[in-house]
């Protein structure tokens, strides 16, 4: 599939994928009565097949799938019984095809019963939502989950996803990639995840894509007293009739940010709910229309510069 709205003119890339690719390793079972084990933690990368001209490096999008904290994959987060959304598999495909260097990566999950880490993102686990986690976990057939069940799997998330930026960073020469215009992102569960690695992980990064994405108004006022000063720009995409908590955060969170002297640009979908496609129409809060990829291209050639550089 090619992508949609591409500028006049601009190059369809062919895009390489491979697979597996190990970025580290998470601590999982952590409650066995043998003891934890640990398992590899992998990313798909998708990248252009020409290479960039010599001194050129392309920027790079680490993204991570949508699922509650308890069900999803870097292969698909696309949930079509309940509406339908585009993966992030496809944002990465597309993407590519763009001419940037996109990886989906792997994390722990809720129900791996995972290690939380030592950098927390989250100050007290009873404010976590649960509203959509009490829905998937029905559909799991699993029990309601505690609020300590739930703050390590936050945790062990975002300690994976600061790791997979980290790898990447590393991987920068090999893969040609601009490690000054590397953006974090995702869906539902993913996005949430980005915003903790980018303001509660603080690791350096360029821009944040958060497509129904939350992140605890306290918590983050907390965060950003900590920085030093400056911050990565942000999307902020949510549905007119998204989940109850990040509907009612999103303006909070966007006023917040802006407060904090940052680049944000916030979208909504109207009349959808929690799950909508790339293609779906989207209007900015300031200015005119758009669909959700087209803000998402829009925001990223902005903030992080054509594709070479």
């Amino acid at each position: 599939m090619q992508p949609s709205s591409l500028a006049p003119g601009a190059a369809v890339h062919e895009v390489e994928i491979v697979r597996d690719v190990v970025y580290g390793r998470g601590i999982v079972q952590r409650g066995r009565p043998d003891g934890p084990v640990e398992r590899e933690l992998a990313l798909d990368l998708y990248r252009p097949v020409d290479p960039p001209q010599p001194g050129q490096r392309r920027p790079a999008l680490v993204l991570a799938f949508g699922g509650a904290f308890h069900r999803g994959s870097k292969e698909n987060d696309a949930f079509e019984a309940e509406g339908g959304n585009t993966s992030v598999a496809e944002y990465c495909l597309r993407f590519a095809r763009r001419g940037y260097v996109a990886c989906a990566i792997d994390y722990r999950l809720v129900p791996e019963d995972p290690q939380p880490g030592a950098t927390p993102v989250v100050s007290r686990p009873e404010r976590i939502p649960t509203s959509r986690v009490a829905v998937v976990r029905r559909r799991l057939q699993l029990p309601p989950a505690t609020p300590e069940m739930l703050w390590r799997g936050i945790e062990a998330a975002s300690d994976d996803m600061a790791a997979a930026t980290r790898f990447v960073r590393r991987q920068a020469a090999a893969w040609q990639v601009d490690p000054a215009r590397i953006a974090i992102g995702g869906f539902s569960a993913g996005a949430r995840t980005a915003l903790n690695v980018a303001f509660g992980e603080q690791v350096p990064v360029a821009a944040v894509l958060a497509l129904s994405g939350y992140i605890d108004d306290e918590d983050l006022a907390g965060h950003l007293a900590r920085r030093a000063g400056g911050g990565p720009a942000v999307l902020l995409v949510s549905a007119e009739h998204d989940l109850d908590y990040v509907a009612a955060a999103a303006p909070g969170l966007v006023a917040r940010l802006r407060e904090a002297g940052l680049h944000c640009d916030s979208v909504q979908v109207p009349g959808a709910s929690h799950f909508y496609r790339a293609e779906a129409a989207a209007r900015y809060d300031r200015h005119g229309t758009t669909t959700v990829e087209d803000a998402m291209d829009t925001f990223l050639r902005h903030v992080l510069g054509p594709t070479l550089g």
